[in-house]
């Protein structure tokens, strides 16, 4: 372990390995972290297959590390490691990676997932989206509190937007009227 800590490739490698075969899974997500100088694609692969869950989270934590939301995403589906899905996508910033988790969760009958998705990827979820899967099936409760916060969010901009414009209407006029009174010499 004392190698490591000049990130080699093959030392890497040969590390990662002995904690997968141990299923010393704490060691493995610590090693991943810290070095990154390892053949990850080919880890990932390897620890999606393996027995132990945790094992397959730190597959879909390497995928996401390399960008591959999808399967990560997907890696955290089967397993029902809903959160990590959720963050995945929110970190993806890609919306219709968020906005299949949300319908995967209602077709799924997942309800409160449902509702900590629209949360957890509030920035990639539009609200017409959510609105109509809660509608079509049922779950308005669980979309309300969302709803709310986005109302909350647009009348703030509207009302922010409208001091902008009527300041600046002020400002008009004003110029406007006093480049038009007479000013005797």
């Amino acid at each position: 372990k004392s190698v490591q800590q000049h990130n080699i490739a093959a030392v890497n490698d040969a590390i990662n390995d002995v904690y997968t075969d141990g299923e010393q899974f704490e060691e493995l997500r610590q090693s991943i972290a810290e070095f990154d100088n390892f053949d990850q694609i080919a880890l990932a692969q390897r620890l999606e297959k393996h027995e132990l869950m945790e094992m397959r989270r730190i597959a879909a934590l390497v995928y996401q590390k390399n960008k591959r939301y999808k399967q990560s995403i997907e890696l955290s589906k089967q397993d029902m490691v809903y959160k990590d899905a959720m963050e995945t996508a929110c970190e993806s910033g890609n919306s219709d990676l968020a906005e299949n988790l949300l319908k995967f969760f209602v077709e799924s009958g997942h309800k409160e997932c449902f509702a900590a998705c629209l949360y957890t990827c509030y920035d990639l979820i539009t609200p017409d989206v959510a609105l109509e899967l809660a509608w079509r099936n049922g779950l308005m409760d669980y979309c309300m509190p969302y709803l709310i916060q986005v109302m909350r969010e647009y009348t703030g901009r509207v009302n922010a937007l409208d001091k902008k414009t009527t300041k600046k209407e002020e400002e008009a006029e004003k110029n406007k009227s006093a480049s038009n009174d007479y000013v005797p010499e």
